[in-house]
């Protein structure tokens, strides 16, 4: 074979190994960031639905914008800046190993001064910056968390805001935020790069200097510069990926805040009792509702909010028949919507039990119990989207029982509004929150949702304390319907709002010492002499 063919061949060899070498870094990248990202959204879903399934209390004490900023935002920040930049830390070193091991075979001591100094150059100047790089990392969190904060209360509350003209103070709260972010930010490139500008011209000079050192021992120049040459390139190819492998790790030195955010939602305690738990696969179970006969029955019933030492409700007794129904009334304050949350089965009581017949209501049967109850607070929920999807709350589209929505909706006086008065009947989109309705549609969207599985029990919280007197006439006709056919708890400002129920129940506030909780002298006897607070 001659020489021009020998050529022509081994640079076809070359260049066909540079191309596989190619491919398998395009598809190194590609696996690795789709490991990385298949592992976002499995953490996306996990720390999700740990969050959801939190004690209901918890939510009273953290902003909702925190929350998604934790699920979406730190995720995200976690997998790009700290989890991507391992599994890439990992490849450099090895890189980093293979080029010492290679100057090590070529001069071994060499190898030793250019790996010690490094390692010693690059660790001194980490420590020297760890301080700055976690105040960089503690203002970015605090920045993020207010961005997302002011953001969501900006959008979610315009109408009032509007209104009020108050637009430029939530700007400007989130304009801090946001500012912060501007300044803190660009910090974490610069950390990251410091060492590059000093690097190089200290590499070449010890390149020089052992030139130098071995002309000094009467060397032939000729004679090193092979050696030379292999270390010239090894160098050359070590410090970039030294450079990054610091690079890498400085960046999830200033992103720590990412990954103290998810950590913190892990380290919720496992054992609390009020947390809703899942099923070993991780998803929220659908246990068949709890059915029963006889009464739901209070026992020296008392819950005290954490971190406060005042209770709200202390010492309740109280029987429920059932198919019998129940108005609480009192003061803002008294305790009627925390009452309703513990028969909802969301705060665990501080004292006491309630047992549905025989059951106490606990970790184990809540989710069977939820199953059976329908609810209408004063504010009603309502998702952008169509009527039908939002009477059959969270049921899939393919599975709402048509027959059941048309049930639902006469029962709470608003099928005739759907099906004659809407663009396209059950498909008209109600707009965020239900904007494109009025409020007494809105609540009868509300009854009819919990009216769709045919409960057992009826909570009304407050339903109707934000309608006018006629639209409150029109919702109440269609609850007096419902009298003696399902166990009903309507609490109420109003005495009038209550006054077809079979028993009434006044709450007072608690002051230093329990108040006593008397029966209304125009209930029925049915509750009275099992009702007491003390």
């Amino acid at each position: 074979m001659d020489d021009a063919r020998l050529l022509l061949y081994a640079g076809l060899f070359a260049v066909l190994m540079l191309l596989l070498a190619t491919l398998f870094n395009i598809l190194g990248e590609y696996s690795r960031n789709r490991y990385a990202q298949q592992f976002a959204h499995w953490l996306r879903l996990r720390l999700l639905r740990r969050i959801v399934a939190r004690p209901y209390g918890d939510f009273l004490q953290q902003h909702s914008g925190v929350l998604v900023k934790k699920v979406v935002d730190d995720v995200r920040s976690f997998v790009n800046d700290i989890f991507l930049p391992l599994l890439d830390s990992m490849a450099r070193l090895t890189i980093i190993l293979l080029l010492v091991a290679t100057l090590f075979l070529v001069h071994p001591w060499i190898a030793l001064g250019a790996a010690g100094g490094l390692t010693l150059y690059y660790l001194g100047i980490f420590r020297l910056l760890s301080g700055r790089r976690r105040l960089v990392s503690e203002q970015l969190k605090i920045a993020n968390r207010g961005t997302y904060l002011h953001a969501q209360q900006l959008l979610g509350g315009i109408k009032p805001i509007k209104v009020h003209r108050a637009e430029e103070p939530f700007i400007g709260k989130f304009a801090i935020h946001s500012g912060q972010l501007a300044k803190y930010t660009p910090w974490q490139p610069i950390y990251a790069n410091v060492p590059r500008h000093l690097i190089e011209p200290l590499a070449f000079g010890g390149l020089v200097l052992a030139v130098l050192i071995c002309a000094a021992r009467g060397q032939n120049i000729s004679a090193i510069l092979p050696n030379l040459g292999v270390i010239a390139l090894a160098g050359y190819r070590l410090l970039p990926a030294v450079q990054l492998l610091y690079g890498q790790f400085t960046q999830i030195g200033t992103t720590l805040h990412a990954l103290d955010e998810v950590y913190d939602e892990f380290l919720v305690a496992e054992k609390d009792e009020a947390l809703d738990r899942g099923s070993s696969d991780g998803f929220f179970p659908q246990p068949p509702r709890l059915t029963w006969e006889r009464a739901i029955i209070v026992e020296n019933l008392g819950f005290c909010y954490p971190g406060t030492a005042r209770p709200v409700i202390q010492n309740l007794n109280l029987v429920i028949p059932k198919n019998t129904s129940l108005g609480i009334v009192g003061q803002t304050g008294c305790g009627k919507s925390t009452l309703v949350d513990l028969l909802l089965g969301l705060h665990v009581p501080s004292s006491g039990r309630i047992l549905i017949d025989d059951t106490p209501l606990g970790p184990g049967n809540r989710r069977a119990w939820r199953g059976g109850i329908g609810y209408v607070p004063q504010d009603i929920f309502l998702i952008d989207d169509t009527i039908a999807a939002n009477v059959a709350f969270g049921v899939p589209e393919k599975e709402i029982d048509a027959n059941a929505l048309r049930r639902a909706a006469g029962a709470a006086q608003i099928l005739d509004f759907i099906e004659k008065e809407t663009p396209v009947g059950w498909q008209t989109l109600v707009g965020e929150r239900g904007v494109r309705l009025s409020g007494g549609q809105r609540q009868r969207i509300g009854l009819a949702r919990a009216l769709y599985h045919q409960p057992d029990l009826l909570i009304l919280d407050e339903a109707t304390s934000a309608l006018d007197n006629a639209t409150e006439a029109e919702v109440m006709r269609a609850i007096d319907n419902l009298q003696g056919k399902i166990t009903m708890i309507v609490i109420a400002h109003r005495t009038r709002t209550v006054e077809k129920c079979d028993a009434r129940l006044e709450m007072r506030t608690l002051r230093r010492q329990s108040v006593p909780l008397l029966p209304s002298t125009s209930a029925n006897r049915i509750l009275r002499s099992s009702v007491s607070q003390t």
